[in-house]
Formats: structure tokens, sequence, C-alpha cells
């Protein structure tokens, strides 16, 4: 006797809520989870700059997950300096 069997599929959606503060237009400070801190975020161009580290080498260490990131909603990609500062000076032989 054949067994009559349902299939169910469950469909769920989350969304994030990003925080992003500025001051006079100088610099943006969001929350980075990964830092669980309010720290200041640079857009890509600003974290090259700053950093002296070219940019194909800066993504990767961002997919590695040594450098900090968000991606907001509309694409862009905001760098934690607090990370990226960390990572120049170990870098440079700072810290070890």
């Amino acid at each position: 006797m054949p067994v009559k069997s349902k299939k169910i599929l469950i469909t769920t959606e989350s969304r994030e809520i990003f925080i992003v503060r500025t001051n006079n237009k100088s610099f943006v400070s969001g929350f980075c989870a990964d830092c669980a801190r309010e720290v200041e975020l640079l857009n890509l161009d600003l974290a090259v700059s700053f950093s002296q580290i070219f940019a194909l080498e800066l993504i990767g260490q961002i997919q590695s997950g040594a450098i900090h990131s968000i991606e907001t909603e509309s694409g862009h990609l905001l760098v934690c300096q607090d990370s990226l500062n960390r990572f120049w000076q170990v870098k440079k032989g700072e810290i070890l």
C-alpha cells in the first residue's frame, strides 16, 4: 500500500539594521560585529589611501577575515579602521 507524504517548504527572511553616524561628513562610524563595538568606517578608497595597501590585497585580507568590513544594502564596502590599523601594525612588524 503506497504511503502518501507531504512536502512542506519553509522560507525565512532575515534583515539586519545598520546604523551609520556622520560627524560633519569627515568620517563615518558604525557598529563592527567582529570588533563588537562602534568604530570608524572607511570607504575602500580611503582605506587604500590610509593603509597604503593595494586594493586587491586589501580585498583579499577582507575576504580572509583579517580585516573587518561591512557591505551596505546598496553594495558599498565599508572597512573597519580598527582592524585595518591592527593588520597594518602586524604587517609592519610593530605587533608580534
